[in-house]
């Protein structure tokens, strides 16, 4: 990301980052699978399903399933925006590079 002007910060990620990332949209009334930069940055309910224990060779493990009531930060960036339900992601200028950097691309 360096080459293309974007510095790479190191990005606070206080969750099980190995889990099913999940958020909630209202208008389509279900949850959807999203990356960890989407996740902590998406203002409204989300949830992370994970393995209750993990245990080598064993794949009949039980999972559970939480809400996770953590910061929601500004698109890769790590400045808490206060939680006010708004069932987006909170968009910021690392954002918006990114998505300038996917037009180019085509």
């Amino acid at each position: 990301m360096e080459k293309r002007g974007l510095l790479e910060i190191n990005l606070i990620n206080d969750y099980n980052m190995a889990g099913c990332l999940e958020v909630f949209q209202p208008e389509l009334n279900g949850w959807y699978r999203v990356t960890c930069k989407d996740f902590r940055s998406f203002n409204g309910p989300r949830r992370i399903t994970e393995p209750s224990t993990v245990e080598h060779r064993n794949v009949d493990v039980p999972m559970i399933t939480y809400e996770y009531d953590g910061p929601v930060y500004a698109w890769g960036t790590n400045t808490v925006i206060d939680y006010s339900d708004t069932g987006s992601i909170e968009k910021s200028e690392a954002w918006e590079q990114s998505r300038k950097i996917s037009q180019l691309r085509g």
